[in-house]
């Protein structure tokens, strides 16, 4: 493949993503944990992406981007929200190419992404005066939760699609 087709390619995949990363948070939004101190949005599970590829980064904070323009915390949550999205993907990128065994990868992922809720719990006591200790419990372990299954499906369908190239 030329330049340009890689590049061709790069951003149809992140805009893949990015959409599947939309409706995964809407069909979460469907059951109430969208958005929220509780939260388990399907979508995080493609977070785990970026241990394959770095490519993967845009895609899934687009698509945070754009499922968060119907946060009912407005331009903070499509800001702040996408941010951590943004730092939490570049760390967990950084971090998983120091390792070379996939599921210590995915492992990292999980963690470091349950981590990073603290700004998302940050952001809720501050906007919404939401005590910090009890939403970051709650938000991360949704994050956990979301991260822990999309570590596991992406592991399997590894195993049978090249996610790196």
């Amino acid at each position: 493949m030329t330049k340009e087709q890689n590049h061709l390619r790069d951003l149809v995949i992140a805009a893949i993503i990015a959409a599947l990363y939309v409706a995964l948070t809407y069909l979460s939004q469907m059951f109430g944990l969208g958005y929220g101190a509780i939260q388990l949005r399907l979508s995080e599970m493609l977070v785990c992406l970026v241990v394959f590829n770095k490519r993967y980064i845009w895609g899934v904070t687009i698509g945070c981007v754009l499922a968060n323009l119907s946060s009912t915390l407005g331009p903070v949550d499509i800001i702040w929200g996408s941010l951590e999205t943004l730092l939490a993907l570049t760390v967990i990128y950084f971090v998983s190419k120091r390792l070379h065994n996939l599921k210590a990868k995915l492992a990292s992922a999980v963690i470091i992404g349950t981590v990073f809720m603290f700004m998302i719990a940050a952001e809720l006591m501050v906007l919404l005066k939401f005590p910090f200790w009890i939403t970051y419990l709650t938000t991360a372990a949704g994050e956990f939760a979301s991260l822990t299954i999309g570590a596991v499906l992406l592991y399997f369908i590894s195993k049978r699609v090249d996610l790196v190239s």
